[in-house]
């Protein structure tokens, strides 16, 4: 034959690749994904936010299962307004690298303005995805730093020799990502902000050498991580009724739960542990509006969001869907008064629903010197309102 090949060549060679293969089950999984999503009750706003949704877990999972490298790593971004996963936050820019908790990291920065910054270790549970258990943290305030908020953390099994300068943060065996939180008080979002620039770098304490050329092996391995984590954050997750109760969360629409600890919730997921948290639904008609009132204690940040069913924070570039503090309009002693309505009722503090008839509140309030007091909520007619 022309090209050299023999007769019969043909039918013995395999039809697929190792590759191909496993290139195919992550796109089957994300079938049986889009899949489970079509056969839930819910509206045509939440199926087309559930599978944006799909594509940004599939997005993250590129960055941080796909192409991560836990021997040479790189923080990467988390979230964005492009990429909503896990309950973001428009104040806050969070970063991510894998690791591997045999070996030993140095990860340095500079405070850049934040009003809270965390470096957190993470364990994972090979039987649960979701479980990713808090192996170590601390917080700025926490750090031995420079004047110029300059600090260095030591990432390792084994405490650093006396005179070591700069921090430690103890890994084990099964501590697999470390992650930063980077939460700024400002009038706009942070995170929608392309001025803003971290101060953030990690690097392997041992030089591993140059990175491996790329094998068949490798790429499966990576494609069914992508699949699984996809899989473990929509298939994997359990209805809110099969939940266990959690003390910051509440199941009952237009009511919130007094603020609880993270630290002290016992949950391992990713949660910042300086938290105080309180989440729960809200369910308003065209002309209702949900009126939150309370006090922030003395803390170094608090914000309250809207977030769409899937935890996904809704447009907040172009819809006032979130507030912190230093864009709230508090009282003397912290009191504020939010209102959450369809449109604007003509009152300082108001989130936009964005025709959500059906959504999430989430509060975040960090290291609060007290625990905050409960947060009180009435459904009232928008005509009720000032400017309504």
């Amino acid at each position: 034959m022309p090209d050299g090949s023999v007769p019969g060549d043909e039918d013995e060679r395999p039809v697929t690749s190792a590759a191909g293969d496993a290139f195919r089950g992550l796109l089957d999984s994300l079938g049986e994904v889009a899949q489970w999503l079509d056969a839930k009750e819910m509206g045509e706003l939440d199926r087309t936010e559930g599978f944006r949704h799909i594509a940004h877990l599939l997005a993250c999972a590129l960055d941080h299962h796909l192409e991560s490298d836990p021997q040479r790593p790189m923080f990467t971004r988390v979230v964005g307004p492009f990429r909503k996963v896990q309950g973001e936050n428009p104040d806050a820019v969070y970063m991510w690298s894998a690791i591997d908790g045999t070996k030993s990291y140095l990860v340095g920065g500079r405070n850049v303005g934040e009003s809270y910054l965390s470096v957190t270790v993470h364990g994972l549970d090979p039987s649960d995805p979701n479980i990713e258990r808090v192996i170590a943290d601390v917080h700025f305030d926490s750090l031995e730093h420079d004047d110029d908020g300059t600090y260095e953390i030591t990432l390792s099994s084994e405490e650093p020799p006396p005179g070591h300068h700069g921090n430690w943060l103890q890994m084990a065996p099964d501590a697999h990502t470390v992650v930063t939180r980077h939460y700024f008080e400002r009038p706009e979002a942070a995170a929608a902000d392309p001025d803003l620039h971290l101060s953030l770098r990690i690097e392997p304490v041992v030089d591993p050498g140059p990175a491996p050329t790329w094998t068949e092996d490798h790429l499966v391995e990576r494609l069914g991580a992508v699949a699984a984590f996809v899989e473990a954050k929509t298939l994997g997750m359990p209805a809110p009724e099969e939940q266990e109760p959690i003390a910051f969360v509440s199941r009952i629409p237009n009511e919130l739960p007094r603020p609880a600890s993270f630290r002290d919730s016992g949950l391992d997921v990713l949660g910042a542990v300086d938290a105080h948290y309180s989440m729960g639904p809200f369910l308003l008609g065209s002309d209702e509006a949900l009126v939150l009132e309370g006090t922030i204690p003395a803390c170094a940040f608090a914000n309250v969001v809207l977030w769409n069913r899937h935890m996904q924070t809704f447009e907040y570039r172009s819809h006032r869907t979130w507030r912190n503090r230093s864009s709230l309009d508090l009282g003397p002693d912290g009191d504020y008064r939010i209102v959450i309505a369809h449109r604007d009722p003509g009152v300082a503090d108001w989130l936009d629903t964005e025709g959500h008839e059906l959504g999430i509140v989430f509060w975040r309030f960090f290291l609060a010197e007290e625990r905050p007091g409960p947060i009180t909520c009435t459904v009232v007619p928008l005509d009720q309102l000032a400017g309504g």
